[in-house]
C-alpha cells in the first residue's frame, strides 16, 4: 500500500523534482538533528549523513533522540527516528570523520569547530556544479545561519575564524530544543525556496534566498541579509552546535 504521508504538500512545485537532489549533512548534533527532521520530512531528496559521535544522556533534553538510544551512533539514530516519524527520504549514514571525498552541490555544516566547516567549504567552493554550503551555528538562544551561492566564497570566508578563538560558553546553557527546531526550519526554509526557484518552469527567481539569517530569542531580534557585506553583524564566535 502507498503511504500517503505526504499528500498535503506533495503538489508543491519543488516535491517530485526534489527526488533525484543530493544533499549532504556534516554533523547529526544540536544543529543537525533537528536541522534532518524538518528538512528530511519536507524535501524527499537523497541525503548523506555524516557524524562519528554517538548518542549522549545530556543530548536528548534538546536534540532529535530518544531515551534508549544512548552511546548509540548520531548518524543511525536519528536516521531512525526520522522514519518513525513517516520520512520518506532516503539516506547514506556515514559514521566516520568527513573526507574530503565527501561532498554534494548543497552541503549543509551543522558543526561544534571551524576546523571541519573550513575543511568541508573549500571542498565545495572548488567544484563547478556547486549551488549551496550552508552553515550553520547555533547558541541557547541565538542561532546564525550563512548561505554560500557561487560568487560568495570570499565574502562568507571572512566570517571564518580559528577554533582557538572560541568561547565555550556555559556548559549547562549551550542549547535549547526550541532554539534548535528553529535553526532546522529556517534552514528547511532555505532549501524550499532554493528549490523552487531552480524548478520554476518560467525560469523565475521569485523566492528568497538570504545570505545571513541571525536571530536572538530574548529581544525578539531577527537580522536578515540578502548579501553578505563588511557591515555583518557576527556576534557568535563561539563553537556552535552542542554535540
Amino acid at each position: 500500500m502507498t503511504k500517503v504521508y505526504n499528500s498535503r504538500f506533495k503538489d508543491a512545485p519543488w516535491y517530485e523534482k526534489s527526488k533525484d537532489e543530493n544533499i549532504l549533512i556534516v554533523g547529526a548534533g544540536g544543529i543537525g538533528s533537528n536541522t534532518i527532521y524538518n528538512l528530511a520530512k519536507t524535501v524527499v531528496a537523497n541525503y548523506a549523513i555524516v557524524d562519528m559521535d554517538v548518542v549522549e544522556e545530556y543530548n536528548i533534553g534538546t536534540q532529535f533522540f530518544q531515551a534508549g538510544q544512548e552511546l548509540k551512533f548520531k548518524v543511525e539514530s536519528v536516521i531512525s527516528n526520522v522514519k518513525d516519524y513517516g520520512c520518506l527520504s532516503t539516506f547514506i549514514p556515514v559514521t566516520t570523520e568527513y573526507e574530503d571525498d565527501m561532498y554534494y552541490p548543497i552541503t549543509i555544516t551543522c558543526l561544534d569547530n571551524m576546523k571541519t566547516r573550513k575543511q568541508c567549504f573549500d571542498v565545495w567552493k572548488d567544484k563547478e556544479d556547486r549551488e549551496l554550503f550552508i552553515d550553520g551555528r547555533l547558541r541557547a538562544n541565538l542561532y546564525e545561519i550563512y548561505v554560500v551561492k557561487p560568487g560568495e566564497e570570499e565574502a562568507y570566508e571572512k566570517t571564518l575564524f580559528d577554533d582557538d578563538e572560541t568561547d565555550d560558553g556555559n556548559c549547562t546553557f549551550k542549547q535549547t530544543v526550541y532554539v534548535g527546531m528553529l535553526i532546522g526550519a529556517r534552514i528547511t526554509q532555505i532549501i524550499v525556496n532554493h528549490l523552487t526557484n531552480k524548478y520554476d518552469e518560467d525560469g523565475e527567481s521569485f523566492c528568497v534566498v538570504p545570505s545571513f539569517i541571525q536571530e536572538f530569542t530574548e529581544p525578539f531580534y531577527i537580522n536578515i541579509k540578502n548579501k553578505l557585506d563588511n557591515d555583518t553583524n557576527i556576534e557568535n564566535k563561539q563553537n556552535t552546535a552542542s554535540t
